[in-house]
Parts: structure tokens; C-alpha cells; sequence
């Protein structure tokens, strides 16, 4: 993007001081050598048709939150973007990582129904989480601090509702003993193949997922999602996600199986070449890429929200054409930093 000189890039490091980067210091990262048993995966990607307006997604998400390329609402999840493109659960290690030191304090205010100590807790654990696993979650995080904000307290929020439900407190037992028994069983040159328990472990999680969002809904805690996620999305995303982490260890004829069991069977086809226009976003300059007859886009690389159906506004002054979020009036532009009004 040098047309129009250098444009800002997105403030990525922000309160880094207070992070425990050690935690995430020995995992992988993307473009990293690594052996094939955290690189093996299938020659197909995750489809996602947007529950809002219908339309499949045709573009490659660059992001782990996958949203729709007409309408910009969150369609799914890619939990191998997630993980620096491995099969590993990266983000998922840091998060334990993170919860460990406070696990004693976690079990005495979940022992004592205390949801305010839990809450604080949560909060602290998901806001270090973000922070350190910027991949894992929504690119609007990334610079709108009021949305990653309220992203962690409606993760907190989600965790306390599905923690301290006294239903859930027996199948957490039954689930710790099945994954237990759980084993990982190498394999010469690919990923290791589960063995044990796996069918009754999978069924539980998706009874205590069901049991979780049928309660977060009716409580209202999923109207404090920041992405104002359509109804059901989040609960698929559980099951997507699950699903992706698990299907580099099942046989074929198991991943299909478990395709089926969670809904999810044609969710997986082959990418194709697509038509796109390409816009200049308003909010860091990035070059962006839209399927013909896109409305409303996000931008992957700052997380804004950009209506792209009336067009780019030229900058006065360098020139840059650049689309707006849809309710902006004016913005500074991200190359010379001239005050641009909204045609």
C-alpha cells in the first residue's frame, strides 16, 4: 500500500508490559517448521452459511472468527487459524496456563457460590487471554478497546452462568473421568490417533454445551456479546470447534462420524476462485478484498466494520479511496491523516 504513503498499523502490542508472555514463549507460531503431526490436516476448508442473510462464505477467512463476506455477522469459527495453522490447541494451553495459579481460588468461590469472585476472576484470566492469543478471537479486538472490553466480559460472563450451574456440576465430574481415560496413540508421520472413551466424551460435551447456551440465552448473558452474534451461531462454533480440534485424530470413517453426530456433515468442501472488488479501509488503510454484491465487510487486519454499498470516499488530500464504517460521518485518513467527510 505504499500508493498513498505508510499507512498506521494496528496497535497490536498495547499494555504488552503486563502480559505473561512466557507463558506463550514455547509454543508455536506461525510460518514455524513444524513436525506433521501438529501440520496434518485434510485438503478441504470449513464452510459456513451466515444465519442472518443466507449467504455461504466463499472467501478465506484470515481470522479465526469467520464473518459473512455480504453482511459482516460472525457466521463460525476456524480453530486452525486459531492455532497458528496447526492442529494443536495452542490457545487452549495458554488458557490453562493462565488458569492454573488461580484454580484453588476458582474452586473455593465456585464452592461458595461467590459469582462475584468468580466473575473477577474470569475477567482477569480472559483479559490476559486476549491479549496473548490476539488470533483466537474477533480482529476488532485488536484496536477498539470498548470491544474487547465487553468481549472479555461476556466470555467471563458465559463461564460464570456455565460454571456455577448446579446441573453441570456432575457431568463436569463424569467428563474429567472420561478424558482421563482418554489415550493418544502415535503414528509414524501424521497427527497421534485417539483411543478410549471418545464417543461417550463427545456426547457429554455436547450435552453440557447444549445445557450452557439454553441457560446463557435465557438470562439474556448472550445479549453481552459485543458482535451481536445471530441466535444459535455461538452454540455452532462451540461445535465447530470441537469438531476441528478433534478430526486430525479420528479415523475417516470416525470424522465422519463425528460430522454427523454434531450437525455438521457437508460443512467441509473444496475453495474455489471467487470474483472480488477491492477497497481501501478508513480505519488502518489495509487493502481489502470483497465478494461481488457485499454490503457490509470487516476488515481482518484492524477488526472495523466497513459498508462498502455506496462505494470508497476519496480522500481531498492524497486521494485514497476509503470506505467508512457504516456509521461514521468523518475520519482522519490512515496515510496523511487528513479530516475526510463521509459523501
Amino acid at each position: 500500500m505504499g500508493l498513498f504513503g505508510k499507512r498506521k498499523e494496528p496497535d497490536a502490542t498495547a499494555n504488552a508490559q503486563t502480559l505473561r508472555t512466557d507463558l506463550v514463549a514455547d509454543l508455536p507460531t506461525g510460518g514455524e517448521a513444524l513436525p506433521t503431526s501438529l501440520t496434518a490436516r485434510s485438503g478441504f476448508i470449513k464452510r459456513a452459511n451466515c444465519s442472518r442473510c443466507g449467504a455461504p462464505k466463499k472467501l478465506p477467512s484470515k481470522t479465526a472468527y469467520i464473518y459473512c463476506d455480504y453482511c459482516s455477522a460472525l457466521v463460525d469459527y476456524d480453530f486452525r487459524i486459531a492455532n497458528a495453522d496447526t492442529n494443536a490447541g495452542i490457545t487452549n494451553t495458554v488458557f490453562h496456563r493462565l488458569i492454573a495459579p488461580v484454580q484453588p481460588a476458582m474452586e473455593d468461590a465456585k464452592a461458595r457460590g461467590d459469582r462475584d469472585a468468580y466473575r473477577t476472576i474470569q475477567r482477569n484470566v480472559f483479559g490476559q487471554w486476549v491479549q496473548l492469543c490476539p488470533q483466537a478471537v474477533s480482529p476488532r479486538a485488536k484496536t477498539d478497546e470498548d470491544f474487547r472490553s465487553r468481549l472479555v466480559a461476556y466470555l467471563a460472563e458465559t463461564a460464570v452462568t456455565k460454571d456455577l450451574d448446579p446441573a453441570q456440576a456432575p457431568l463436569d465430574i463424569e467428563m474429567a473421568t472420561l478424558v482421563g481415560s482418554l489415550q493418544r496413540i502415535p503414528t509414524p508421520d501424521g497427527a497421534w490417533m485417539i483411543s478410549g472413551p471418545f464417543w461417550e466424551m463427545a456426547a457429554l460435551f455436547k450435552k453440557q454445551m447444549d445445557l450452557a447456551y439454553a441457560l446463557i440465552n435465557s438470562t439474556g448473558v448472550n445479549e453481552l456479546d459485543p458482535d451481536d452474534t445471530p441466535p444459535g451461531v455461538a452454540l455452532q462454533m462451540e461445535y465447530s470447534t470441537f469438531c476441528q480440534g478433534w478430526l486430525a485424530h479420528l479415523s475417516a470413517p470416525d470424522g465422519q462420524r463425528l460430522l454427523d453426530e454434531f450437525g455438521l456433515t457437508g460443512e467441509y468442501v473444496k475453495l474455489e476462485p471467487q470474483e472480488t472488488n477491492e477497497y481501501n479501509c478508513g480505519g488502518c488503510g489495509a487493502q481489502l478484498h470483497a465478494v461481488v454484491g457485499a454490503q457490509t465487510i470487516i476488515c481482518e487486519d484492524c477488526g472495523a466494520q466497513l459498508s462498502i454499498k455506496a462505494g470508497p470516499t476519496p480522500c481531498g488530500t492524497c486521494g485514497a479511496p476509503l470506505c467508512f464504517p457504516p456509521s461514521a460521518s468523518h475520519l482522519a485518513c490512515p496515510y496523511c491523516k487528513s479530516e475526510i467527510q463521509h459523501l
